[in-house]
């Protein structure tokens, strides 16, 4: 069979351009636009419970990428906290029992012990 020179060129434009989008870095959740790169200060010792089945996030806001699903049960050790500018306050923690750190909200919290609600550095606590 012979193909036309328009079409092996349709051909190679499109295998051009499948090869480019297929090498192109991911576009990164910490990336967009408030969603910045996670805080790592361990500057609050305080404990909470997952209220039921939430995603751990990049950046505090329910729009930013996913970390893991985590389960009602699971226990956050805090690291500190923000407040976003809708006023919803995140904690930046680890999953116990894993090397698993993220972002999650208050809301979806309960049994928080030790807390001392610690923001963290260089945080403006007073937006939102």
């Amino acid at each position: 069979m012979r193909l036309s020179s328009k079409t092996v060129g349709a051909l190679a434009l499109g295998g051009a351009l499948a090869a480019s989008l297929l090498s192109a870095p991911a576009a990164s959740a910490a990336a967009l636009p408030g969603c910045p790169a996670p805080r790592t200060a361990n500057v609050d010792d305080g404990t909470g419970v997952m209220r039921g089945s939430f995603n751990l996030k990049t950046a505090p806001y329910a729009a930013c990428g996913n970390v893991a699903k985590l389960h009602r049960g699971q226990v956050l050790y805090f690291h500190c906290w923000t407040r976003n500018r809708y006023g919803k306050h995140w904690v930046f923690a680890r999953v116990k029992g894993t090397g698993t750190y993220g972002w999650m909200s208050l809301d979806n919290l309960t049994s928080i012990k030790n807390s001392r609600l610690t923001f963290c550095p260089g945080e403006d606590h007073r937006r939102g």
